[in-house]
């Protein structure tokens, strides 16, 4: 545990800017009902894991940015962290879950019209931040991001034999397209080189392949079994995902990136001991 927290200790200001700004986003609705919903859903904040990646890679590169540049940086974590409600907000309708992060899920408390249109304006109150952000980059990264996240869970959704090239063209439309965009958008606000936006994008998609991996296959996941993914595929992703940023400048803040990928393999081979 001490890898991650650390390395959102690094970036501990900046999340807690997050938070509070989630904690009060309901207050931007002038419909009671709706800011009801927003304020239960970030009552029980995240691991932030996502808005820890923006920061971090940003930080990698310049650790000493502008008033200005840190405004946009927090603003960017505040809609990629709705963005990633949305999505887990419609997975708990699909999948009918009653609980998460130890609260009840918002279809369980208010039915699944009311968190369908939830979740819809989680991505809605997302793209008028984004918007405000004045950069044309972050609207069209964060939309690609989406509709490979939708065409991958729609894939997932309608084959039940799937290859292992297939598996792992879901896991990355759908969880590590994601990351590796939070990693870009981090670097190109931190004003990065094209070389070293490549890096930590290339970074975050490693990331999110090995922390996939290691989700499904705790959680026993047919496919991953099927395929024989297991934590030595993940293992795999976590060398590229070092390697990819060991031309990034020394710094704690590229430090705690690989600590992260560590934690997560730490994590997977606790859970299978446990077991």
């Amino acid at each position: 545990m001490s890898n991650f927290i650390e390395a959102k200790n690094a970036v501990s200001k900046e999340l807690y800017e997050v938070e509070m700004i989630l904690k009060n986003i309901g207050k931007d609705f002038s419909s009671s009902s709706t800011q009801e919903i927003f304020d239960y859903f970030f009552k029980s904040p995240g691991k932030y894991l996502r808005p820890s990646l923006i920061i971090l890679s940003a930080k990698a590169i310049n650790p000493n940015m502008t008033i200005e540049e840190r405004i946009k940086l927090i603003n960017l974590c505040v809609a990629i962290e709705l963005i990633h409600s949305a999505s887990l907000v419609h997975d708990d309708i699909i999948d009918n879950d009653l609980f998460r992060r130890g609260q009840k899920t918002l279809n369980n408390i208010y039915g699944r019209k009311v968190a369908v249109l939830a979740g819809d304006a989680f991505y809605a109150k997302a793209f008028s931040i984004l918007l405000k952000l004045q950069t044309n980059d972050a609207q069209e990264i964060i939309t690609q991001v989406i509709e490979k996240m939708c065409i991958a869970e729609i894939e997932q959704a309608k084959n039940q034999e799937i290859s292992k090239q297939d598996y792992l063209n879901i896991i990355e439309g759908k969880t590590a397209a994601f990351m590796g965009a939070c990693c870009k958008l981090g670097a190109i606000t931190a004003k990065a080189k094209e070389e070293e936006i490549i890096a930590l994008e290339n970074y975050g998609l490693n990331f999110g392949m090995v922390y996939q991996i290691v989700d499904d296959y705790t959680d026993g996941d047919i496919n991953a079994l099927k395929n024989d993914i297991t934590t030595k595929s993940a293992e795999e992703f976590a060398l590229k995902a070092e390697e990819v940023i060991k031309n990034l400048n020394s710094s704690v803040y590229k430090d705690d990136l690989i600590s992260i990928v560590n934690y997560v393999l730490e994590s997977s081979n606790k859970k299978i001991k446990n077991a």
